[in-house]
């Protein structure tokens, strides 16, 4: 016997896969049901949440974050810049 956990889209979705149980001897062991906040949105969509609410502003200057971090380089043995 095998358990599976399976997302359903819609309510036609699921109850034409409920109606399709008996005739392939499975039955329903553990319903779950969806808890508030519990979305399982895309990337996509919580990209554009953020982007909607004005974006990333605490990230500063991406240049001046790459400067200082190639200011710690060290230099390789034989190579000098």
């Amino acid at each position: 016997m095998e358990q599976l956990t399976i997302e359903i889209a819609t309510p036609e979705d699921k109850e034409l896969l409920l109606a399709l149980l008996p005739k392939l001897n499975a039955r329903v062991v553990n319903k779950m049901q969806p808890q508030p906040g519990d979305s399982k949105l895309s990337f996509v969509e919580i990209a554009e949440q953020i982007a909607a609410k004005g974006g990333i502003t605490s990230m500063g200057d991406p240049s001046e974050w790459q400067r200082e971090i190639r200011s710690w380089d060290r230099e390789l043995d034989g190579r000098k810049e």
